[in-house]
């Protein structure tokens, strides 16, 4: 008896603190709390696009300072465009038809003319298919590149330093990133072919090493490496370096998580239900700072953004087996520790972040797989 009462004495004097505190803690500190720790995403609205599709991207298509939706319909084989109509909501598609076989799609200015075009990649065919923009938001000139065998998801950047936008291509079947050069006439250079590990499922270009060229970071589904080719500056990626993390990763994206001003590399580990982050060590290195589970198994891909006004880049992965939204909070040191969950709907696939209604915050739009479907979500401030 005087042993359980040796226990049981400090523990209802400890529960006896912790009811005053929250007794005395503010409501509208409490609520914060909880607003913050749960409720910052909504889903707001929902829009029906063509089946299947996989790659969403947010740029300005009609130029009117507001973010706009694209998406690749990969059953369908079209591209579907959705303006901002100035009210975070979005109008009704403008349908592209494109053939089967479309996968990914990318923007950039193509033409010099400070409107974003379009990258269509088909894996079926090996064309990547260009759209240039009309400067409205409409996209009536189309070109046919070829490229490698697979193209999957490709990465448009600058990497020449002419100011002209130039094309990365993961050949999917070839084993190979084709880097396409614009000279800003219309036509393109031929494809310069580099090996990378066997198919290479996602591109992404960023400058890694701080030196005003972008590299570009691609992985392989199949062995399980991260490949990086450096750039010479001149558009040539003579150097690569490779780092293991395990078979099947999917997507790849680029942030500075760590505020040190040198972006981080995120892969998404489809079977593992898990991404890692390799932090940017500087001078090419880079080390896994952490492995951070998702959901069910099958994160698809992960979406750097902000979530909380607090200034540090927060994770949105979308898992298309567990049909999550998986938000991961930053601490500010590039670790994350703070998990939200929300429904998506049906085999979520890719998603994007803008701030889509014009309160300064981050928003997210994920294109579900399953239901032919994109789902908006909505950052919210927290409660005074």
């Amino acid at each position: 008896m005087t042993n359980a009462r040796r226990w049981f004495l400090p523990g209802l004097l400890m529960l006896v603190i912790l009811m005053l505190v929250l007794l005395t803690t503010p409501p509208s500190s409490r609520s914060l709390r909880y607003k913050e720790g749960l409720d910052g995403l909504t889903k707001v609205e929902r829009f029906e696009v063509g089946a299947n599709p996989f790659i969403i991207i947010s740029p300005d298509v009609n130029s009117d300072g507001l973010p706009d939706l694209v998406v690749s319909n990969s059953g369908a084989g079209t591209l579907s465009v959705l303006t901002n109509n100035g009210q975070g909501s979005f109008g009704e598609p403008s349908v592209y038809p494109l053939g089967t076989g479309i996968f990914g799609v990318a923007a950039g200015d193509l033409n010099r003319d400070s409107h974003p075009d379009l990258v269509i990649s088909n894996e079926r065919t090996g064309m990547l298919t260009l759209l240039l923009n009309n400067g409205s938001g409409g996209f009536s000139s189309r070109t046919d590149v070829t490229t490698g065998s697979g193209p999957h998801v490709t990465a448009v950047a600058d990497f020449n330093g002419d100011s002209i936008a130039d094309i990365a291509s993961p050949d999917y079947h070839m084993n190979s990133i084709s880097v396409i050069l614009n000279p800003g006439d219309g036509s393109f250079e031929e494809p310069v072919s580099y090996a990378v590990h066997r198919q290479p499922f996602c591109s992404v270009a960023a400058d890694l090493n701080g030196d005003g060229a972008p590299e570009i970071a691609t992985t392989s589904y199949t062995e399980g490496y991260v490949d990086i080719l450096w750039n010479d500056g001149q558009g040539a990626f003579g150097i690569r370096s490779s780092m293991e993390l395990g078979p099947e990763l999917w997507s790849i994206a680029a942030a500075d998580l760590t505020m040190d001003g040198l972006p981080e590399l995120i892969v998404t580990r489809y079977t593992s239900g898990t991404i890692t982050v390799l932090e940017n060590r500087g001078a090419g290195r880079f080390e896994t700072s952490g492995d951070y589970p998702t959901g069910a198994g099958g994160p698809c891909w992960a979406t750097p953004f902000e979530l909380d006004g607090d200034g540090f880049t927060d994770l949105a992965i979308v898992d298309g087996h567990a049909d999550t939204l998986t938000v991961l909070r930053n601490h500010g040191d590039g670790t994350f520790r703070d998990k939200v969950v929300l429904p998506t709907g049906r085999g979520p696939s890719s998603s994007t972040a803008a701030d889509f209604n014009g309160d300064g915050r981050d928003d997210l739009a994920v294109a579900n797989w399953q239901s032919g479907e994109i789902v908006l979500f909505a950052t919210s401030p927290a409660e005074e």
